[in-house]
This record gives structure tokens, C-alpha cells and sequence, in this order.
């Protein structure tokens, strides 16, 4: 007897797991059937009562948004899977950001986010590399270089990835989605530059602080505009201010002689405390 119980306890189990995996790999429809088949062996399971009733709800609601104009899709997509989770929320995610690449192209966003993060919340990190080098080949502003960055360090590639942070922090702090950043040592840097080295707006410093505190590579000396067309392009001061120091200290550390010991003194001209962090960390 307790033998036969637990056959009939593991083929439930197996049947909710197929059900599961089909919702998780997109196949509502499917699990709608297999839950309802369950539903009518097991009805006083509450478990497989409040499941059947969400992958009806996932189907009406997919329905609906196949409905819609294509722009649509991709936000309701992302409402919807905010509220399912684990594989469903994964799968919806990827679906939303497909949706969204195909519909308005690889620089495309929804709810201020482009297709590689939906990818990377996913889980879906080659994905993401992949769309978020078409953005920055199709539009190579700072956010997104810095998008590119995130998603190479979640696939552990270091120096690549503070390359490229470095790249969009000295091109145009301000354009960077710091709320979106990955590399917890480069979301600190605003911070450290206003708190330790009394900065006043520590994202206009971000690029040189960074670089004093080994935390970005040194690159080459910043861009004469933050604008990825050349054209020129209005900074507020402490912007200014930082990219000139951010050009002294490239000049500061390649170079030699009276060239290096000039441009320290622009250095010490425009940020004291951050040419002294500098030299103390030669």
C-alpha cells in the first residue's frame, strides 16, 4: 500500500515538473493542459489549483499582448513578468527583450532599460553581450559602453570590462545608468570622489578618480567632446574641470621630464587632494 502511494506521489511530482518546465520554456498552452489533467486527478490539491489558475491567466494575457501593436509588447511583457517568477520570469524577459529589439531596434528601452539588461536579469548573459555590442556599434554613447561593461563583467571579463567603463566614464559620466552599474568598485567611485576626496559632484570626477585608484585603467586621454558625433557639446564646469585632469594625468604618467612635471601642476591647479592620492599611490 505504501508502496503504490508513493508511485502515485512521484508521478504527480513528475507531471507538475513537466508543467513547470513548459511554462518556463514558453510553452503555456501546454502546461494549461497538463495542469488541468492534474487539477482533475488531484482537486483538493490547492497547490496545482493556484498554478492551473496563473498559466490561465499567463495565457489570456499572452493572448492579449499578441494582439497589440509591436512598440506595445515589450512593456506589457516586462509588467507581466514582474509578477511571475523563477523560469516564467526568465522566459518573459527574454521574450520582452526580443520583442523590444525587433520593434525599435538594439538602442531600444523599456522603463529606461535596453534589451541587455532584461537579458542579463534573465540569465541570459552571451545574449547579452551580443545586443549590447550591436547598441554600442549603432550608438556608441557612454550608456551604452557602460551597458556593454556590465554584461562583460558578469561574464568575468575584468579587464575588458573596466576598459570599457573607463571609456564611458571619460567620454560622459553623466549619460552612464549608475543605477544599472555591475562593477560595485566602479559604482563607488561618485562616492569616494565626493566623500574622500571632497570633490563637489563626484560623477564628473568618476573617470580620473577611478584611474588614481587603480580601479580603472589609465586609456587614452579623454575626447575633446562628450558628444559620439564630434560635434561639440555643452558640459557643465566640473565636467571640464575633471577631463582636464583626466588629460594631465595621462600626460603625467606617460610622459617624462618638464611635460609630466607641467602637467602635474595643472593637476594640483584643478584637484589638490586628487593629485596627492595620485602620488601617493605611484
Amino acid at each position: 500500500m505504501l508502496a503504490a502511494q508513493l508511485d502515485l506521489f512521484d508521478a504527480r511530482n513528475l507531471r507538475l515538473e513537466d508543467a513547470r518546465r513548459a511554462l518556463a520554456e514558453g510553452r503555456a498552452d501546454d502546461a494549461c493542459h497538463e495542469l488541468a489533467r492534474l487539477h482533475g486527478s488531484y482537486p483538493a490539491d490547492p497547490g496545482i489549483a493556484e498554478e492551473l489558475s496563473f498559466a490561465r491567466t499567463l495565457v489570456r494575457r499572452l493572448g492579449e499582448i499578441e494582439a497589440m501593436a509591436p512598440a506595445e509588447r515589450p512593456r506589457c511583457l516586462l509588467e507581466l513578468a514582474r509578477i511571475a517568477t523563477g523560469g516564467v520570469r526568465a522566459s518573459l524577459l527574454r521574450r520582452a527583450a526580443v520583442e523590444l529589439g525587433q520593434a525599435s531596434g538594439p538602442t531600444a528601452m523599456v522603463d529606461g532599460k535596453p534589451a541587455s539588461v532584461l537579458l542579463l536579469e534573465a540569465g541570459d548573459a552571451d545574449a547579452a553581450w551580443t545586443i549590447a555590442a550591436e547598441a554600442v556599434r549603432d550608438s556608441p554613447r557612454a550608456r551604452y559602453l557602460s551597458y556593454l561593461a556590465d554584461v562583460e563583467h558578469r561574464l568575468d571579463h575584468r579587464s575588458r570590462s573596466r576598459a570599457r567603463y573607463r571609456e564611458a566614464l571619460a567620454l560622459d559620466p553623466y549619460d552612464v545608468d549608475w543605477d544599472a552599474i555591475a562593477d560595485d568598485d566602479v559604482k563607488s567611485l561618485p562616492e569616494i570622489a565626493h566623500t574622500e576626496l571632497e570633490l563637489e559632484d563626484g560623477v564628473a570626477w568618476a573617470a580620473p578618480v577611478g584611474v588614481v585608484m587603480r580601479v580603472l585603467p589609465i586609456g587614452d586621454p579623454p575626447p575633446s567632446s562628450a558628444s559620439p558625433d564630434g560635434a561639440p557639446s555643452p558640459q557643465p564646469p566640473a565636467l571640464g574641470h575633471a577631463r582636464e585632469f583626466l588629460r594631465a594625468l595621462v600626460r603625467a604618467t606617460q610622459d617624462r621630464g618638464t611635460s609630466a612635471i607641467d602637467a602635474r601642476r595643472q593637476m594640483r591647479s584643478l584637484a589638490p587632494r586628487l593629485l596627492a592620492a595620485y602620488l601617493e599611490t605611484r
